[in-house]
């Protein structure tokens, strides 16, 4: 039928292995390799088997010293091919026996690449123990202190609560190393990443640090940093329709807007997610509260009810009043008609102004010329005369 599985292929591989054919079996395992690749399931099996049986083969202690580099390089191009398409859940199968492969027959530099591209390679929920790993094979082959950008690499690739344990590490090798502002800068950088309300180990060998190592300011600033840390974790901001959203059969969300959520369902809510107890403080008597209105004063009858109890106890009930309260309008029109009672200043003078009648001396030849006689019973005031004596003049000159 011309029908392969990656179980048959396996079987013929050991059969031929056990029949010492093992170039033979490595040209089954190949061929394998080309039906299957590494993406499937069966693909995966291939590869690990193929590789187990060459490096039993070439690469053991029992193995020829004389063929031991090529074969080397054989291996290197083996593990090489497999890793180019691996997928990340099974990159760390095929890094792990690669470096040690490098670690026995090969250089600790090579060694040490491997694990490097393994950090990067596998999912992010192992990346914390593959920065672990290659720390521990840095420390031996490098140094401690060599391993200082390795930890900040690991540290910026990390989500945050793995960060924040590398941050721990990170500080602990400082302070191993007697550089204890390294080690307190590790520290609180770590700290954005550790919740005090979920993380308490953290702040616990923070707190042991600064009382071993620190004094009284850094003390303190250690608490300053934990307050501000707790106060922006506690107020994360929760979009109300998301939380009021309601998963439907099929894997939608109905629409938010179909359920409101009242004040305590969102804190307890808000709780749940930050995975904290809410604890509930008793109101105090004589404050006005700052938040929405609770759901038992939306009611507007409630309202009325508590306004009517107002206006009894204030005696403005309908129907009665306070005989005593100022009316306001009725001052307001009393001024308004003591200001049409005022009396107005005749036309043409001053108010509280009198006048007196200039002596002739003073206009001089102007005086006594023209008609300056007045009406009688009036009285001629300057600006008067000064226009008579001009009209006057006037005339004269005319004639």
């Amino acid at each position: 039928l011309g029908v392969a599985t990656p179980q048959i292929i396996l079987n013929y591989a050991t059969f031929l292995t056990d029949h010492k054919y093992f170039e033979d079996s490595f040209r089954a395992y190949e061929k394998g390799i080309g039906l299957f690749p590494i993406t499937h399931d069966g693909g995966v099996r291939i590869w690990e088997d193929y590789l187990k049986a060459f490096t039993k083969r070439y690469m053991s202690s029992s193995s020829n010293a004389n063929n031991e580099h090529s074969k080397l390089e054989r291996c290197r191009e083996l593990y090489e091919r497999c890793l180019e398409q691996c997928p990340p859940e099974h990159a760390a199968k095929f890094y792990l026996p690669y470096a040690t492969i490098e670690e026995k027959h090969g250089l600790s530099k090579r060694a040490l690449s491997v694990y490097e591209r393994q950090c990067k390679a596998v999912p992010p929920q192992d990346k914390l123990s593959a920065y672990q790993l290659y720390i521990t094979k840095a420390t031996i082959y490098l140094g401690a202190s060599q391993t200082r950008p390795i930890y900040e690499t690991a540290i910026a690739a990390l989500e945050d609560a793995s960060a924040a344990k590398m941050c721990l590490e990170y500080a602990a090798l400082e302070t191993k190393l007697g550089e204890m502002e390294r080690a307190r800068a590790a520290y609180t950088f770590g700290s954005q990443m550790a919740d005090p309300r979920r993380n308490d180990e953290y702040w616990k060998q923070f707190h042991a640090f600064e009382v071993s190592h620190g004094n009284e300011e850094t003390f303190r600033e250690m608490l300053r940093v934990k307050r501000a840390v707790a106060a922006s974790f506690s107020t994360v901001n929760y979009n109300a329709a998301e939380m009021g959203a309601e998963t439907d059969g099929n894997g939608g969300t109905e629409a938010a807007g179909q359920k409101t959520l009242r004040e305590d369902e969102a804190l307890e809510m808000i709780a749940k997610n930050e995975g904290v107890k809410h604890t509930s403080l008793p109101r105090i008597g004589g404050f006005v509260s700052g938040s929405k209105r609770t759901a038992e004063n939306a009611d507007l009858d409630v309202l009325e009810r508590q306004a009517a109890r107002l206006r009894k106890a204030t005696g403005r009930e309908e129907g009665g009043g306070n005989t005593e309260e100022i009316d306001i309008d009725k001052h307001e029109e009393e001024e308004e008609e003591e200001d049409v009672n005022e009396v107005k200043p005749a036309t043409g003078s001053v108010a509280n102004v009198t006048t007196k009648v200039i002596p002739d001396a003073v206009f001089g030849s102007l005086a006594g010329k023209g008609n300056l006689k007045q009406e009688e019973g009036q009285k001629m005031g300057a600006l008067e005369r000064l226009k008579a004596a001009a009209a006057a003049n006037k005339t004269k000159g005319t004639q």
